[in-house]
């Protein structure tokens, strides 16, 4: 019982934050006389709705480097859904008690928010993303073999994903390869890693990933010098 509630709560809590631009204004012109929120306090009303907003787009998504874009979308969508949601749930109460009508707002504001959260979770799911590490049958270059590596994606196509191989033989002397720090997504080994970045990136089939969630992402430093042109590599 103590459970519900406390779900209820949380749902009405997003969501009264996610509708704070409706519900406000509407109690302040419900007031004797009717008062109007001011331009600063647009601000503040609609700056409560975004931040809560990305919030909840950034809790629902997995931590890698290079999805601020993605992040954004995300947050723009929640706060479309919300607002559509908000004003229909609005014009089916139609109630002259505020409390009701808020609460009927809130929840399922913060309805929306719970099933956005899952719906992004699912479909991530089992998903290889550009800048994270994964583990996958990876093929050789120099034979038609694969064997187990891991991996950072880099792009995702149809059937397969692009991925460079990490390995942890010293690739010190080789232009080829980065260091690769175990931040985030290799917590037990104590090993070094190298990532290879001057070469094609090998194509991985998604049933040859080994897990269906990542090792974790990529480390900011290696990720920016992947996503950097390089001249391509020529083998000595």
């Amino acid at each position: 019982m103590a459970g519900c509630l406390f779900v209820v709560f949380a749902l009405g809590m997003v969501g009264c934050l996610l509708a704070v631009p409706f519900s406000v204004p509407d109690l302040m012109a419900r007031q004797t006389p009717a008062e109007h929120p001011s331009v600063a306090e647009w601000f503040v009303l609609y700056g409560v709705s975004v931040l809560t907003a990305l919030l909840v787009a950034w809790s629902s998504g997995r931590r890698r480097p290079g999805a601020r874009l993605l992040l954004a979308v995300r947050t723009a969508v929640l706060l479309g859904l919300s607002t559509v949601v908000v004003l229909w749930t609005r014009g089916q109460v139609e109630s002259d008690n505020w409390t009701l009508e808020s609460t009927a707002v809130n929840l399922t504001a913060g309805t929306t928010a719970l099933l956005f959260r899952v719906a992004v979770r699912r479909w991530e799911r089992g998903r290889p993303l550009p800048g994270e590490v994964w583990l996958a049958l990876v093929p050789f270059r120099e034979r038609d073999e694969a064997a187990q590596h891991y991996c950072v994606v880099v792009a995702r196509r149809l059937g397969y994903a692009e991925v460079l191989q990490i390995t942890s033989q010293n690739k010190d002397d080789r232009d080829d390869h980065v260091f690769l720090p175990n931040d985030g997504w290799d917590l037990v080994s104590g090993k070094p890693h190298w990532l290879e970045t001057g070469l094609p990136p090998r194509k991985v089939p998604y049933r040859d990933f080994l897990k269906d969630r990542p090792q974790g992402p990529c480390p900011k430093a290696a990720w920016r010098q992947v996503r950097t042109p390089v001249p391509d590599f020529q083998p000595p």
